[in-house]
């Protein structure tokens, strides 16, 4: 089963590779993340595919400890899904309010994470997130 997504212009576009589609979006607490409105889904083992139509309109932006590149539109100023490269390797996690889930999400839980060392994030992510992670160009 595929969920699909992207930024309300479709710049981004997402296609999530899963199998559950009841999870339960954490909303990190951090000021960036906050400010953007985002909750976050992942699946380990489940594969993202995303499609940037314009790359001007995409920007990648880096906060905290600078260990992961949220990816917004810059037309619409959305962050619509977020990767690290752990061991060259691309992880990803999926903003929960840019999905097409016609069984719904949970409500969103809060998440803080700011305590945790790079490596300790690294580590979470590796196991929890989502990969493979391809971004593509149209």
């Amino acid at each position: 089963m595929s969920i699909t997504g992207g930024c309300d212009c479709s710049n981004i576009q997402i296609t999530w590779h899963t199998v559950d589609c009841n999870l339960v979006p954490r909303a990190c607490q951090c000021n960036y993340c906050s400010a953007k409105l985002a909750a976050y889904v992942t699946k380990s083992g489940t594969k993202i595919v995303a499609s940037i139509r314009n790359e001007e309109l995409h920007k990648e932006v880096q906060h905290g400890s600078n260990s992961a590149i949220f990816h917004e539109c810059t037309n619409c100023d959305q962050v619509v899904f977020v990767t690290s490269k752990i061991e060259g390797e691309l992880y990803g996690a999926l903003n929960a309010n840019h999905l097409n889930n016609k069984f719904g999400f949970s409500a969103s839980v809060k998440a803080n994470f700011s305590s945790q060392t790079v490596e300790q994030k690294r580590e979470r992510w590796r196991q929890n997130w989502c990969h493979p992670v391809l971004i593509t160009s149209q």
